[in-house]
This record gives C-alpha cells, sequence and structure tokens, in this order.
C-alpha cells in the first residue's frame, strides 16, 4: 500500500426497473479507500418497489478505471461499461430489501464516480414507477442521502449475538505482523489478505472473524497520536472483505501491550501511564470514528493478553491500569457517535485469563454512560473476552511428548495430567456464573492447539476433540468461540487454511468445531 490518504466519493441514483410490476431503486455507490493506481468501492441496490429475484447492475466509469476483484456477485467489463450480475445467494430482493457488492478497482488519471445506472435493463428515471399510468418523479428529484455500512441503530440480546455469532476464527499474524515494531500483514510469512480466503473461511461455516491489529510505528507523535492513513485504510480494506460477506468481525488492539516487541507502549506497569493513556484514546477515536457507521456485526476489542510479562498473581497498580484502559476504551467508542453508541464492545482482564477475570483478582467491569439511551436498560452492550489454551503442554508446547487429550486417548504416557473435560467445563462455568448470569456475553477469543502429527500421527483426532468439546462447553455456557489460526501448516502450526491457495487443510478439525 502507498502512503496516501483515504478518498471518499459517495453518489445516490435512483433507477427504475422492469416495467411489468411497481419498480424503483436506490443505488448508492461509495469510493470507501484509495491508494496510488487503485481503489475500493462498496455498492448497495434498495429495492423500493415490488420484490424481483435476479439482477443485473450496468454503469459505465468516465476516466478508464477498470474493475480488478468483485465480491457477492459476478461482473463483465467491456471498454468502460461494467455488468454486476447477483451471487446466487444474493439475487432476491424483497421491497425495501437491499442487496451489496464491493470491488476492488485501478485507475490511472482519475476516479469519478458513476453518474448513471440502470438495473435489469432499464435507466435512471427516479421514483416508484407503476403499470398504470403513474407518472415517473423528474429526473432532477434530489437523491435520497448516501448511505455507509451501518442499518440503523444495533439491536438484539446477549443471547441473540452469541447465537448470531456462531463459530469463530482468527485472521492471526496477519495485521497484527510487524517488522521492527512497523505493522505490516506479509511482515510473518503469510501472504497479502484475499477476498478468496474470506470466501473459504465464510464457505467451511464460520459465521465471525476476528482480526487482531497492531498500530506501533504506525502512530505518529503526542499530541495527536495520528495514525498513518495508509494503515487505517488498509485496515478497513480487511474489515471489509469480511463485513461485506455478511460475517461478525471483530478488531482489536493487539501487539502494542507486548513488551517483546519492538516499539509496544500499552505496557501497564510503565511509568508513563498519563501519557500511555492519552495515546490510547487518541488511537481508539480515530479507528472507532472511521467505523462509527458499520453494522452490529462489526465488534471492538479494546486490548489483547495485557499484563505485565509474567504469569504469576496479577500486580497492583498494574490491574487499576488495564481497568482504566478499558474505561477509557468504551468512553472513547460511545463518543465517537453512530452505531458506536449501541455496538457491542469486548474488554479483557488480566492476560483474558479465566482465572485472573472470574475471580477476585482485581477485574472491574468498565460503566457504560455514554451508550445510546435507547438501548433497554436490562441489557448491556460489553462482553468479556477470555483465551483457553489449558494445558498448555498440549496446545502449545512445541514438543511431541503431549499429544493425545481428553477421554479418546489411547496412551496414558501422551495425555497431560490436568486440563481435561471437567477443568475445562468448570472454567467456563466461572464466566457464565460472574458475567453470562448478568447480561454480559463471553468471548473466547482465542483456543485451539498445534499439529504434532510429526511425532504423533493420531494428533489430529485429539485436536478434533479438543476443538469439538471447547466450542460446545463455550456454547452451554452462553460464550462465543474463535479459533487461532496463525496460518501457519505442518509442525507445530495452527492454521486449518492454507492462504497462499485459499484452500482447506484441517477439515476434520473445522468438522469438530462445526459439531461443537
Amino acid at each position: 500500500m502507498a502512503a496516501m490518504a483515504v478518498v471518499a466519493a459517495g453518489g445516490s441514483v435512483a433507477v427504475a426497473l422492469q416495467a411489468s410490476a411497481a419498480a424503483g431503486c436506490q443505488v448508492d455507490y461509495t469510493v470507501s479507500s484509495q491508494w496510488q493506481g487503485g481503489f475500493g468501492a462498496a455498492v448497495k441496490i434498495t429495492n423500493l418497489g415490488d420484490p424481483i429475484t435476479q439482477w443485473s447492475l450496468g454503469f459505465s466509469f468516465g476516466a478508464g478505471q477498470t474493475v480488478t476483484q468483485l465480491w457477492n456477485g459476478s461482473f463483465t467489463q467491456s471498454g468502460a461499461a461494467v455488468t454486476v450480475r447477483n451471487a446466487s445467494y444474493n439475487g432476491a430482493i424483497a421491497t425495501n430489501g437491499t442487496a451489496s457488492f464491493g470491488f476492488n478497482g485501478a485507475f490511472t488519471t482519475g476516479n469519478p464516480v458513476p453518474g448513471a445506472f440502470t438495473l435489469n435493463g432499464a435507466a435512471c428515471t427516479g421514483g416508484v414507477t407503476t403499470p398504470s399510468s403513474s407518472p415517473a418523479a423528474s429526473p432532477s428529484t434530489p437523491p435520497s442521502p448516501s448511505t455507509s455500512p451501518g442499518t440503523g441503530p444495533v439491536t438484539g440480546n446477549a443471547a441473540q449475538l452469541i447465537a448470531d455469532m456462531g463459530k469463530g476464527w482468527n485472521l492471526g499474524n496477519q495485521l497484527e505482523a510487524n517488522s521492527n515494531g512497523i505493522p505490516s500483514e506479509t511482515a510473518w510469512g503469510n501472504p497479502v489478505i484475499t477476498g478468496a480466503l474470506i470466501d473459504r473461511v465464510k464457505a467451511a461455516g464460520f459465521k465471525t472473524i476476528r482480526i487482531p491489529v497492531s498500530y506501533l510505528g504506525k502512530i505518529g507523535a503526542a499530541p495527536g497520536y495520528t495514525v498513518d492513513a495508509a494503515w487505517l485504510t488498509r485496515i478497513q480494506e480487511v474489515v471489509d472483505l469480511a463485513h461485506n460477506r455478511g460475517l461478525y468481525v471483530l478488531i482489536n488492539m493487539h501487539g502494542d501491550g507486548y513488551k517483546t516487541i519492538g516499539g509496544a507502549w500499552l505496557i501497564c506497569d510503565a511509568a508513563s501511564q498519563t501519557a500511555i493513556r492519552e495515546k490510547y484514546q487518541k488511537v481508539w477515536q480515530q479507528v472507532a470514528s472511521r467505523f462509527q457507521s458499520y453494522s452490529g456485526r462489526l465488534i471492538f476489542e479494546s486490548m489483547n493478553e495485557n499484563f505485565d510479562g509474567q504469569y504469576g498473581n496479577p500486580t497492583q497498580p498494574c490491574y487499576s491500569n488495564i481497568n482504566a484502559y478499558n474505561q477509557i476504551f468504551v468512553d472513547t467508542v460511545r463518543r465517537t457517535g453512530g452505531n458506536n453508541t449501541s455496538r457491542w464492545l469486548l474488554v479483557p482482564g488480566w492476560n483474558t485469563n479465566i482465572d485472573y477475570t472470574a475471580g477476585n483478582y482485581g477485574f472491574a467491569l468498565p460503566t457504560d454512560q455514554y451508550r445510546s439511551s435507547a438501548i433497554p436498560a436490562a441489557e448491556q452492550r460489553i462482553m468479556i473476552s477470555v483465551h483457553y489454551y489449558d494445558p498448555w503442554d498440549f496446545t502449545g508446547t512445541e514438543s511431541g511428548a503431549i499429544t493425545q487429550w481428553g477421554p479418546n486417548a489411547t496412551d496414558a504416557s501422551k495425555k497431560s495430567t490436568w486440563g481435561q473435560q471437567d477443568f475445562m467445563d468448570a472454567q467456563l462455568k466461572k464466566m457464565y456464573d460472574t458475567f453470562v448470569v448478568r447480561g454480559y456475553p463471553v468471548f473466547v477469543g482465542e483456543y485451539g492447539s498445534i499439529d504434532k502429527t510429526s511425532a504423533d500421527p493420531a494428533n489430529n483426532r485429539y485436536r478434533a476433540d479438543y476443538a469439538r468439546t471447547l466450542v460446545s462447553t463455550a456454547k452451554k455456557y452462553g460464550a462465543a468461540t474463535a479459533y487461532w489460526d496463525n496460518g501457519h501448516n505442518g509442525q507445530y502450526g495452527f492454521a486449518l487454511f492454507d492462504r497462499n491457495s485459499a484452500t482447506v487443510t484441517q477439515q476434520g478439525i473445522i468438522d469438530a468445531i462445526m459439531a461443537g
């Protein structure tokens, strides 16, 4: 990505449909991002007339632009003329319903918004037409305002949210990857993120994608702490790849709190807490403002695995600082307005550890005083984030010693002496008893186990058992889940997919997750 400020443009065009029925349509075309020689666009069709069962949208570019990649439909281009047809799943549009697609394009001299559209062969006339003699609206009728990815206030209680999020997957080691403290999505060996990969993840059955994000050296100096515009644009592009496909999307601040990463600054036991809090507030203000109109399928997570670098009992005032970060996050996001006043926000405790979050170690739920007054008083809009990798000697230790887990284990010497099903159940029950019963849903944002088939050919069977049990236990206790995938296949890898070819590599584990 070239370092270039985002360029946004939009236009709404009313388009007539087939004359055989009451017809009318609004097309919203938005240039959502732009960089040197390229751009991303989002297009939404709103059907104002009778229901239709399929659609074909036509328009022409005015400056020689070309479509290079399109999702939620198919396209053909001849010269300046572009025709987009519905996909198999979005051809039917009810009255007042919508269909959307997005695309990436290229340009050389300019990128003006198309000035006219046709839908199913009919030119733009405006308003709604009927088979009777009712006159069409004048072409000079002012168009309705262009809309962004938002769909109005965020609705749905905790139980609905957990059900709708379904099974989740992490796009790990991508937007949180960095080289010498500078974020880069390919720095840790993964390829550039593509729509083909997201299509494959969705086709596998996942309904939520968690996208870890680092900011680090992309943050400017005090007092503005301005995030690099090209980096924000790339984050938005990746979010759009999932959000535009109807998935839930979660983004966070992921690598900025690790002492082992160069340039990390969100350190809870550092001396400069005033400056840290100011920087944290400014970054989230910029990120939340960028996404303020996105639908309720976008969730923000305040931070990832934040602690003071040791795995023992939480220390004070470090835990107090973590609580302060969470409160700043909630207040800042809410104050940016739009759908941010009502969207679900995710906050972690110490190192996203269940015991240190649910137990009496100092975790404090943030208040939510700036949330929308339209949210029913009895409903929350805050979720609690934890991770689950117990027992670590099975899930994460890079050794062939412990390769089996659960009641199906055949070799006791290869099975950990702790962290089995009863322990997992008890841990997730703690989160239920502490938070879920009070209306705060829980999100197990990371879980999984590494590939040890080089030491035990049967290892994948137990990895699948572990994933199935974790997902089903979390569901039992009102929690959603997201498998940790770091993009690495082979020995000690977490990957379920090959990101280069956008293919499945661990169908057995995916099947287990979907059965959980």
